[in-house]
């Protein structure tokens, strides 16, 4: 019969993780807009990313062959079309196509670094939240240590309970705050990772037609 009462008793003071979670406190909350933003921008940035991630290559080829040609008016309008960055890249280099090579290059070289940068956005947000979000989580482990010898003055003892109603908030809010800044800091790393590898793809993609360029002035 003791053990039945003792198993009941046990069963009765068992939380569910809902209420676990909210031991945490106010500090949750800024934790939490953090992870919906961080979310959303890593969704925002990778739909984006994919996207762009495949080059025509087909069109690539045709824009060179005009440009070999001395099309270059074709050349400039197929760019144009190509609603893609190695379009805007090459559309940019050929807007007038008399300059030296040189300068076709770096404004070719420019156009890129725009079309990197604009993929590249918002990342900021994602890594500033990976840095922030574990902060706020130790803010919230430093109110829980304030709330358990806060308590401790008020009851002048020492005791299990007392202590456990700080800890509550201590833990929760460090393994939110963690959680929210490793999936952060993932996320930004992925996408970095994602970006590189188009951005070399993409120069590789232009490189015949920087060749084709330096052949059709010769």
């Amino acid at each position: 019969m003791t053990i039945l009462q003792a198993t009941t008793v046990q069963i009765a003071r068992s939380e569910s993780v809902f209420d676990i979670i909210l031991k945490g406190g106010w500090i949750l909350i800024p934790i939490s807009i953090m992870s919906v933003f961080a979310i959303y921008y890593i969704i925002e940035r990778y739909t984006l990313i994919s996207s762009v991630s495949k080059i025509n290559k087909s069109i690539v080829d045709e824009i060179c062959l005009n440009i070999r040609n001395k099309n270059f008016e074709k050349a400039r309008e197929i760019a144009i079309g190509y609603k893609h960055p190695v379009g805007r890249i090459i559309a940019a280099g050929l807007e007038n196509p008399k300059r030296d090579v040189k300068d076709i290059e770096q404004i070719m070289a420019d156009e890129a670094k725009a079309e990197s940068f604009y993929l590249e956005k918002n990342l900021g947000y994602i890594g500033s939240i990976a840095t922030i979000a574990p902060m706020f989580g130790f803010l919230g482990t430093i109110f829980g240590v304030i709330k358990i010898f806060y308590n401790i003055s008020l009851a002048d003892n020492i005791s299990i309970g007392i202590i456990a109603g700080g800890l509550y908030q201590k833990m929760v809010s460090s393994a939110a705050g963690l959680t929210v800044g490793i999936l952060a800091f993932a996320g930004s790393y992925y996408l970095n990772t994602l970006i590189d590898g188009f951005v070399n793809k993409m120069e590789r993609s232009l490189t015949p037609v920087v060749n084709a360029i330096r052949d059709s002035k010769l």
